[in-house]
């Protein structure tokens, strides 16, 4: 029975093909916003997680905030060197202090605004990084102020559009720096320069508190384990309140992240948006429903006769219920199913435009997708279904 009733449905839809197309148009439009933007939502999700995963998810980075009078306490290169030294942080393996600007870098007449760090030796190990051409700086170069510099590949490509520059000399800040060595690939970025920090502080920027203690914009902390994050993370806050003289009801002058830390407030705030657009592209469900509904009630209008005559023979009302349910159904099934392979589509166009992003579709907003339009075939036909159920045969062979 229920073969010959999607039979009658499908043939209902061929030879009805308008309605029919304005009926499944409503359903295909909600049924694809809502596949698309859920996949597009875990996918950038899934993107961020990546990204910030890359940056060492047993890295800890310190920064400075306002202290509960509004005043910034800056971090220094002293109080990196305690950290590094300190007894007190058994759980802490490296300890690097970073300073960053963005500079103007020049070679011949190539000109760019680039970020610019300096860093010490622990820079490859602290960022997970490697150097594909040429060398890192040493531990001397560090000592003497050396002017030498790696570049990014993309800085690479910028300046030197596919030639060695290795041992080429680039300007930063009108300061002459040599180019030493070329940095992997990053997923982060490849847009930087990197320089020791001591000649970063003598030649470009060289800030001080007031008590004449040298500034940085971030300490980097690399704990031993990644499974003692949470503990080596209060370890630290500790002795940076001992160390930076925070009451005991004072809050942090200071804030430590760490890659999880940032991807879970960044998945909070994607989840929330992505559920905010599932729900306006529900409304376009809701309205096609809605419009399934009022196709079915005309189609009762028009199949008066035929329900009379189907009782009249012995059919019975849930006979009827379940002849229009599954007319609703197959039409809202048909939708979902074109609404499916248009996010397909639009998954497939968005990855291919925008390069290193990928959208999938997941298998379970497939699975969702399918179920509810059941789900409104169901709930939107059951009052129509149930209206012809209650059709007197007399009166419904009587209907002209």
């Amino acid at each position: 029975m229920i073969i010959d009733n999607v039979r009658l449905s499908l043939l209902e839809l061929v030879t009805n093909k308008l309605r029919a197309f304005l009926t499944v148009l409503g359903i295909t439009i909600g049924i694809a916003a809502v596949v698309l933007l859920l996949s597009l939502g875990q996918s950038v999700q899934d993107y961020i997680t990546n990204q910030f995963e890359s940056l060492g998810t047993n890295t800890i980075r310190i920064s400075a905030t306002q202290d509960s009078n509004g005043r910034t306490d800056s971090l220094t290169m002293e109080l990196a060197e305690t950290l590094k030294n300190a007894e007190r942080l058994p759980l802490v393996d490296l300890v690097m202090p970073q300073v960053t600007g963005n500079y103007y870098i020049a070679y011949g007449s190539n000109e760019f605004s680039v970020s610019t760090q300096g860093v010490t030796t622990d820079y490859l190990d602290m960022e997970g990084r490697s150097v594909d051409n040429g060398s890192f700086f040493t531990q001397a170069d560090v000592e003497s102020s050396a002017q030498v510099a790696l570049i990014g590949t993309t800085t690479s490509e910028n300046l030197f559009a596919g030639a060695n520059p290795i041992g080429q000399s680039i300007r930063i800040k009108n300061v002459v720096f040599q180019v030493v060595g070329v940095l992997n690939e990053s997923s982060t970025s490849d847009d930087l320069v990197v320089i020791p920090i001591t000649a970063f502080k003598a030649r470009l920027n060289n800030t001080r508190t007031t008590t004449g203690e040298s500034i940085v914009n971030t300490i980097l902390v690399r704990a031993k384990d990644v499974n003692q994050m949470t503990e080596t993370t209060d370890q630290l806050t500790q002795v940076l309140r001992e160390e930076r003289g925070v009451g005991t009801r004072d809050s942090d002058n200071f804030r430590t992240f760490t890659a999880s830390t940032i991807v879970e407030s960044l998945t909070s705030t994607i989840q929330i948006i992505t559920i905010f657009l599932g729900i306006v592209a529900g409304i376009s469900l809701l309205v096609g429903g809605i419009n399934v509904m009022n196709i079915m009630l005309v189609t009762i209008t028009e199949r008066t006769r035929e329900i009379g005559l189907r009782k009249a023979t012995g059919a019975q009302n849930s006979d009827i219920v379940v002849m229009f349910l599954v007319q609703a159904i197959v039409l809202t099934l048909i939708g979902g199913i074109i609404g499916i392979l248009i996010a397909a589509t639009g998954a497939a166009i968005i990855t291919a435009l925008v390069e290193g992003f990928s959208v999938a579709i997941q298998i379970s907003n497939i699975v969702l997708a399918v179920s509810i339009s059941a789900c409104i075939g169901i709930f939107f036909g059951v009052y129509p279904a149930s209206r012809a159920a209650r059709l007197n045969p007399i009166d419904a062979l009587r209907y002209e």
